[in-house]
């Protein structure tokens, strides 16, 4: 076996990734909201020997609007999590002429530090905009 390897299998017994705070940031591409980031917090606990997994909030902005995201999330480890998949409650506020607020679910997963998610979402407030819309985009960063 590698010395990388036992390293990093050392590292992940540790209480760090047993249980702990993991932050995400991101560039990310988007629509409706354009080019924009993404920041938060993801609260693991262990639920294997390289699995885990909890809840996390983010919160994004880009050039049309922002979003907050509240759900939870499970992470494949390999010192830095490799592989991620959530599921998210989502508020989106597009503030392009007319305002608008939408509110929905989120779907994301990620390989590395490439991410792509999507999510359908509800108008709650706002007028002349589509009841419903779909947004779709791709980040890079930490998932």
């Amino acid at each position: 076996m590698s010395p990388a390897f036992l390293i990093s299998l050392a590292l992940q017994s540790g209480s760090v990734f047993s249980e702990g705070v993991m932050p995400t940031f991101q560039a990310q591409y988007s629509w409706p909201l354009r080019l924009g980031g993404e920041i938060g917090a993801n609260f693991y606990s262990s639920a294997g020997f390289l699995i885990a997994a909890g809840p996390f909030i983010s919160a994004s902005a880009g050039r049309d609007g922002a979003s907050l995201n509240a759900g939870v999330k499970g992470s494949l480890f390999a010192f830095l999590p490799y592989s991620t998949g959530g599921l998210a409650a989502s508020g989106m506020y597009l503030w392009d002429d007319p305002d608008a607020i939408y509110a929905g679910a989120r779907v994301s997963t990620s390989f590395s530090l490439v991410s792509v998610f999507g999510g359908v979402y509800r108008r709650v407030s706002g007028e002349e905009r589509d009841d419903w819309l779909l947004s779709l985009g791709a980040g890079l960063g930490m998932p």
